[in-house]
């Protein structure tokens, strides 16, 4: 920390630079303000003028379209029998219309621009004049009292002549108009591009606020706030801070210079106050831990008993038959077998359950080692196992048909989670036992139902099952549980990566259904032990 005694610098006091960066801030706004307003009077000129010119042009069209109409009616007029007079009037009238015509020909070739309007315009004007002289022959045959002849060119020649030169016309009036919005469409995206740039010219100003805003809070407001939680921390006998600004020479460097005197005269009382606090903090964490760890031991001795009774049900049950008067099997081994597996998985068990107590943590457990298994073959080992402890049980395995079943897990997690579902399944029953375990691909994962014919569950205790120590209050007449093995479901599941859901209806029966990756991924813990 540098000594407060050295000399400070000379700088411009914070009043000095507020009331610069001000000024700084006001040029650039009045800087942008015009040439804000001289771009937007450039944009609205230029879109006034692009108005007008397609007004103009549209209107002399529209014009010009009127008069070549108006002129075939008047030829259509020339052909009914009429006196003299009458038919000189007529004639006078075609000429009134080819003046007009004339003269907004010319109006509307001065508005042209574009060479390729002026060369349909041209060969409009060829068309036309053709089918003038055409008419002209039409009106002196009339006249001549030929009406016959008059009529016949009018329907052949003169009308093919007026079609061609119609057509000319209604295509230069199609292209006109698309121009003229072609026209003023390159307007409007100019007028747009103006505006961008007045967007930019906004946005620059913007910057350059938010720039001196930033360099206030940089170098006026942020040491400011800094020097005042200092100088609270130095009141309440926290750590003292480096402080970088004792060189400085307009008042900040004085705040900071005094506070550093205060903290040099306090620093003895915080190192006191921080030792307490870490003190504290330590005893507080053994607390904890060892609350921890009585909580799990407590569960831990449920669910270890809940698994061990399950599987030592199976060896007394073969036990008995084996010592039963009644028994007439010539062959006992078959006994003995189940009898030694159901010892292997019984030491496995133990073996599990005495790794997930090392970890002290049923959030982390150690349950075994994972391996590549067979989900129906280890069903199928369930249905045999549940078959031997539930003698009067149905229980059917049932895979879809040329299902690759492979999956990696750890199979005594699993075996027990299953074979916990099973026997719920026969003991809150009214009826004989009947249990059907479907299995079925699902892309990455396997999918497990499992029905039953039980007494069902109510929907009010669907949400509570899977808790550690929950009993079922509408089946507590049927079965005394110990509220462990559903606990003991859900949490090999979520061990595999996997969920369970589950339906029920009263008198009917339960159906689980168990999702599980076919290849769950290992978290870092696991993967790296």
């Amino acid at each position: 920390m540098p000594k407060a005694s050295k000399q400070p610098n000379t700088k411009l006091p914070v009043r000095g630079r507020m009331y610069l960066l001000l000024v700084i801030c006001l040029v650039v706004m009045v800087a942008v303000g015009v040439v804000v307003h001289r771009e937007v009077d450039t944009a609205q000129r230029t879109a006034l003028a692009a108005e007008r010119a397609q007004i103009d042009n549209l209107s002399v069209l529209e014009e010009l379209n009127d008069y070549i109409s108006d002129f075939r009616t008047v030829e259509s007029e020339a052909l009914a029998p009429m006196s003299p007079k009458a038919l000189a009037a007529i004639r006078s009238a075609a000429d009134e219309f080819d003046d007009k015509i004339k003269n907004a020909s010319d109006r509307y070739q001065k508005l042209l621009v574009h060479d390729e309007y002026r060369l349909a315009f041209s060969k409009f004007q060829t068309q036309w004049a053709q089918y003038r002289r055409i008419s002209n022959q039409v009106f002196q045959l009339a006249q001549n009292g030929k009406l016959a002849d008059a009529v016949k060119l009018y329907r052949g020649e003169s009308n093919n002549k007026y079609t061609l030169a119609n057509s000319t016309f209604g295509a230069l009036v199609f292209r006109s108009t698309e121009g003229l919005i072609k026209n003023v469409e390159t307007k409007g995206n100019a007028a747009h591009t103006r505006l961008l740039q007045i967007d930019a010219l906004i946005a620059a100003m913007i910057l350059v606020t938010l720039g001196c805003l930033v360099y206030v809070d940089a170098a006026i407001l942020r040491p400011f706030t800094r020097l005042i939680a200092l100088a609270g921390n130095a009141i309440s006998g926290k750590n003292k801070a480096r402080l970088p600004w004792l060189t400085r020479g307009d008042e900040i460097g004085t705040l900071s210079r005094t506070i550093a005197k205060f903290q040099e005269s306090t620093s003895s009382l915080v190192r006191n106050q921080k030792l307490t606090t870490a003190k504290n903090t330590i005893l507080q964490r053994a607390l904890a831990n060892e609350e921890r760890l009585n909580n799990f031991q407590k569960t831990f001795r449920s669910m270890a008993s809940h698994e061990f009774r399950t599987l030592l049900n199976v060896i007394d049950g073969h036990a008995q038959r084996l010592l039963s008067p009644r028994n007439e099997e010539t062959d006992s081994r078959p006994r003995y077998t189940k009898i030694r597996e159901a010892v292997a998985k019984l030491n496995n068990v133990i073996q599990n359950w005495l790794e997930a107590a090392q970890s002290a943590s049923l959030d982390d457990p150690k349950f075994g080692k994972r391996s590549e298994l067979s989900l129906v073959a280890l069903l199928e080992d369930v249905r045999d196992v549940g078959s031997d402890m539930f003698p009067n049980a149905t229980i059917t395995v049932t895979p879809t048909p040329g299902l690759d079943s492979q999956m990696i897990g750890d199979s005594n997690v699993l075996f027990h989670a299953f074979i916990n579902i099973v026997s719920n399944a026969t003991k809150y029953t009214m009826l004989p036992p009947a249990i059907d375990i479907g299995v079925a691909d699902a892309g990455d994962a396997l999918r497990v139902v499992l029905r039953d014919n039980g007494t069902g569950i109510p929907e009010e205790e669907l949400k509570e099952i899977f808790q550690m120590s929950f009993r079922s209050r509408s089946n507590a007449v049927l079965e005394d549980g110990s509220g462990v093995g559903l606990a003991v479901v859900h949490a090999a599941i979520e061990f595999h990566q996997g969920t369970i859901e589950v339906t029920s209806q009263v008198g009917v029966g339960t159906t689980f259904t168990i999702t599980l990756p076919k290849a769950p991924v290992l978290q870092e813990a696991e993967a790296s032990a």
